[in-house]
Parts: C-alpha cells; sequence; structure tokens
C-alpha cells in the first residue's frame, strides 16, 4: 500500500476524490493519461473495446477504551481494545452497459471478551451485484448484494462507526437525467454474524421504497423526497413486541454557501405493530457557519433534534420514532444511543489549524421526549426495562476529536469524550459518567 502511495506522489496525477460508496467512483479519466505508473493500472486497466477494471479498498485499524460502559461499573476494562477492518473490491466494466462490483469485509476485534458481528466478522462477501444500463444511459437496473444511504444517512445509513459495514441483497432501479436523480429498490437486510462466509439476508428483515434527489443548481438548493417501507418480525419496543409494518415519508432539504449552509430532514411514520397503531414523526436540523478571514478558519455548528416517544405503553397507539437502519454511531461511539424519543441539542465548534489538522469539539445535551417511553440502543433494542422514571433529562456529552490528513489516502483520527449522567439515568441505571478514548488510522486506496 506505501508503495502504490509512493508512485501516486511522484506522479502527481489529479485522481476522483473518494467516495463513501466506493462503487460511485469512475476513474475513465485515466484512460487518456499517457504517463501511467503502477497505481494507474491498478485503477484504471482497458479490457477490450469498451471495457476496463478498478480496484480498490481500505484498511482501517482502531484501539478503543471506555470506562463505565452503559452508565456501569459492572465491567470494566482497563486496557481497552482494538478493532481492525478491510475491504478489497474490484469494479469490472464488461461493455458501456454491463458491469460486475464485488467486494469482500473483514472485521477483527481483538482483546474484547465478548464478540459481536457488528465488530466481529473476519470474512464475508460485503458486495456483489450486476448492473445493467439501458442504451439511453438514463434508466440502471442492480441486482445482488449492496450498500445502500439515502438522504442524510438517519435512517439508511452505511453503518461505518461500529466496525464492519451493512449491505442488504436486493433490486433497485435508478434513474438519473440533468439534476434530478430517482431510485425505486426492494431490499432484504444482510444479517452480521461471527463466522467466515455466513453471513445471510434476511426474510424478516426487509426494505423497499422510492428515493428522489432534485438539485437547483440557480439557487444552489437540493431537495430529497422519499418513501420507505420496512418490516420487521421481530421488534421489540418499550411498549411490547410484534411483527412491525411501518410506513416513513421523509422530506429533505439543504444548502451550503462559503459561509452558511444548512440541512433540515423530517420524517412521518405511520402503520403497525402487532395490534397498535403507529403514529411517529422526527425532525432534525444542522447548521453552520464558516469564519474564513479570521485565523484557523474556525466553523460554529448548531445540530438538534425533536424525536417522537411513546406516550402510554398500555394503550394501542405507539409513537415511538424507529430510525430503521441508523447509523451505528448517531451521538458518537461513545453512548450506545439510538435517535428514538429523544430531544437534543449540539453546539459545536470546528478550527482548522492546517489544511491537514482539524479539531472538532461538540456538546450534546440529551432528552427523553416523552417520559411514557425508555431509551433505545441503535439496534432499536429498548436499553433499560419499562419503569416509572419522572426525569426527562438523560445528560450531557462533551467530546473533542483531532483529524489528521497528511495526504488523500491517509486519515488518522484522536479523541475523547465525556457523559455527564442525568437525572434519568440516575433513576434507571448505576449512573456512572462515561469516559472514552479512541485512536484511529484508515488508508483508502
Amino acid at each position: 500500500m506505501v508503495a502504490l502511495c509512493a508512485c501516486q506522489f511522484i506522479n502527481g496525477q489529479e485522481y476522483p476524490a473518494f467516495r463513501p460508496l466506493r462503487y460511485d467512483e469512475d476513474y475513465t479519466v485515466l484512460e487518456k493519461d499517457t504517463v501511467r505508473d503502477l497505481y494507474d493500472k491498478v485503477k484504471y486497466t482497458k479490457m477490450g473495446s469498451n471495457g476496463y477494471i478498478s480496484f480498490g479498498g481500505d484498511f482501517r485499524t482502531q484501539y478503543l477504551i471506555i470506562h463505565n460502559e452503559n452508565w456501569s461499573n459492572a465491567t470494566q476494562d482497563k486496557d481497552g481494545y482494538t478493532l481492525n477492518r478491510w475491504l478489497f473490491h474490484s469494479d469490472l466494466h464488461l461493455s458501456g452497459n454491463l458491469r460486475v462490483f464485488a467486494e469482500l469485509q473483514g472485521g477483527q476485534a481483538n482483546s474484547t471478551e465478548i464478540l459481536v458481528p457488528v465488530q466481529e466478522n473476519p470474512l464475508e462477501p460485503h458486495q456483489f451485484f450486476i448492473d445493467y444500463t439501458f442504451s439511453d444511459a438514463l434508466i440502471t437496473l442492480r441486482a445482488g448484494r449492496q450498500e445502500v444511504t439515502y438522504g442524510s444517512g438517519r435512517v439508511v445509513s452505511l453503518r461505518d462507526g461500529p466496525n464492519v459495514r451493512r449491505s442488504f441483497d436486493g433490486v433497485k432501479a435508478m434513474y438519473k437525467k440533468d439534476n434530478i436523480a430517482a431510485d425505486a429498490f426492494y431490499l432484504h437486510a444482510v444479517v452480521d454474524r461471527t463466522g467466515i462466509f455466513d453471513d445471510t439476508s434476511s426474510p424478516n428483515l426487509r426494505l423497499w421504497g422510492a428515493f428522489s434527489d432534485i438539485r437547483l443548481p440557480g439557487r444552489k438548493l437540493n431537495l430529497n423526497l422519499y418513501y420507505l417501507g420496512f418490516y420487521n418480525d421481530r421488534a421489540v419496543f418499550n411498549d411490547g413486541s410484534g411483527k412491525e409494518t411501518r410506513h416513513s415519508l421523509l422530506a429533505r432539504v439543504f444548502q451550503n454557501w462559503q459561509r452558511w449552509g444548512y440541512d433540515v430532514e423530517g420524517a412521518y411514520q405511520f402503520g403497525s405493530i402487532g395490534e397498535r397503531t403507529i403514529n411517529a414523526w422526527s425532525v432534525a436540523l444542522s447548521t453552520l457557519y464558516r469564519f474564513p478571514e479570521i485565523k484557523f478558519s474556525p466553523e460554529i455548528g448548531l445540530k438538534a433534534d425533536l424525536i417522537s416517544g411513546d406516550k402510554n405503553r398500555f394503550d394501542k397507539s405507539h409513537q415511538t420514532f424507529n430510525p430503521l437502519f441508523a447509523p451505528g454511531a448517531y451521538f458518537g461511539l461513545a453512548v450506545p444511543l439510538g435517535p428514538s424519543n429523544l430531544m437534543d441539542i449540539h453546539p459545536s465548534v470546528t478550527v482548522h489549524f492546517s489544511r491537514k489538522i482539524t479539531f472538532v469539539c461538540d456538546y450534546a445535551f440529551l432528552w427523553r421526549y416523552s417520559r411514557g417511553d425508555g431509551i433505545y440502543r441503535p439496534v432499536m433494542v429498548p436499553t433499560f426495562a419499562p419503569g416509572d422514571a419522572a426525569s426527562r433529562y438523560i445528560g450531557s456529552q462533551l467530546s473533542g476529536t483531532f483529524i489528521c490528513q497528511p495526504n488523500r489516502y491517509v486519515t488518522l483520527l484522536a479523541g475523547m469524550s465525556w457523559f455527564d449522567c442525568g437525572n434519568y439515568l440516575e433513576e434507571v441505571s448505576p449512573g456512572e459518567n462515561i469516559l472514552y478514548g479512541f485512536v484511529s488510522a484508515q488508508i483508502t486506496l
């Protein structure tokens, strides 16, 4: 890997930026490059008259240490543990219409007593799909195992944080013309397991829907409109369990200028869980203002969420918002909280010490939206048994992270979080404050 990076630096070629979804990258720009080194050939090798193949991947290693995990000192890990993850993909274009994309993933957790599939999954076929693009180049059909993310990633995400990324098995139709893109899809979630090549799609965990992305270049305005259907055969909430069929209507608008940007997303959910009727909603706001003329180009940000929770666990109405396939680190890796039954506000400050070194600090304050509901893990499992806790205030979290990017291939991070328990956690748990630290290094090729 280091050798390949060195070749790149010598050549000085401007390559396309790495994308969160690696299958979105396009290296055909290298076709006309007259000076080709080893890295160029790895990223683009022509095959026949209209075909080519490209390879890539990344490796990430993390060291994490956490005290009072889950707000309890019952189990303490004084030495911490490491998480390693590697991904390797090949992108084969057999012609201008036919494409095969394949990716392997491996995740390892070391020095931890309890192995969980989102951390430990030694080897699995993470993606394998076939694309067929019609001759007008407006519509592409995709079938197979694939990563999926939509909108801001609050309800359908890659789950990049914990260790092992998420994928789905299914079909998707994609349309794109000018400033409009739209998808229609039917997918089964892939269930992660701790063995080798043993991940399978779940018949009991399904996602279907349609998504549109509309860009208005004159106003630099972006609009997302989408519908998501969701089925879970074994849903568990504080007001009971049952078969869940949930429909979500979402709208997102976001805009980004030189100094100021904002992102607003709202969702409404309806459907049923057993005999209970769903009536849930959420609103999320993120805004950022930049000061480029001041030393270190500081940025001031503010995030806020208002997410419904169930009012009465004994009635036939269910108001808990389900984030479906949310990122595993919505409020940071230190606190295992999913975005349900919450009110929160996150002021933040970002400082750019140089083009390569950035520091981000944020302070999150969290409350329960409804006293009749509890809090949930990111996988939508209740954290504590339903009780009669009176307080809404969950607590606050102060976090700071240094980010160093010496070049486009390497990302280094180091950070720490302190979670101060509020009255609610002191009522339902031992109420021990959480201290969390990590260092991370990632190489992307």
